[in-house]
């Protein structure tokens, strides 16, 4: 099968899924974001996640084994052009992908209170 047709299939397939989510009454979101989660995940070996393009809640992921705590977040600074990162290990990273859907909640807030953090660093900077 050629990718072209691989591709084809499977956007029908993703198509599907939504269709029948739609009807069902559920939002297509909850069927097809935690596969989008852990297919971002895949590294190109098609096991180990990848810090180059894993993004969780939109916020990207080093995996950094020094890391001491499960989820800890780039410190705000002063940078205006600085964004938040999630600093996870390996084995939290490839917890994570196993069931995105449990921790979402909280990697959601933990991005809410960085960016919170940050707002008020630089208005504190401008005081």
């Amino acid at each position: 099968m050629s990718k072209d047709e691989v591709l084809s299939k499977a956007r029908r397939l993703v198509q599907e899924a939504v269709d029948v989510a739609n009807r069902a009454g559920i939002d297509p979101s909850q069927v097809v974001a935690p596969h989008c989660a852990e297919t971002a995940a895949i590294h190109d070996d098609g096991d180990s996640p990848s810090s180059d393009n894993l993004k969780w809640c939109g916020v990207s992921v080093i995996i950094d084994d020094d890391t001491h705590e499960l989820f800890e977040m780039s410190k705000p600074d002063g940078d205006p052009e600085q964004k938040p990162a999630f600093l996870v290990t390996q084995s939290t990273a490839s917890l994570v992908r196993q069931d995105f859907d449990r921790y979402e909640p909280s990697l959601e807030r933990m991005e809410e209170e960085w960016q919170e953090n940050k707002k008020s660093l630089s208005i504190q900077k401008t005081d």
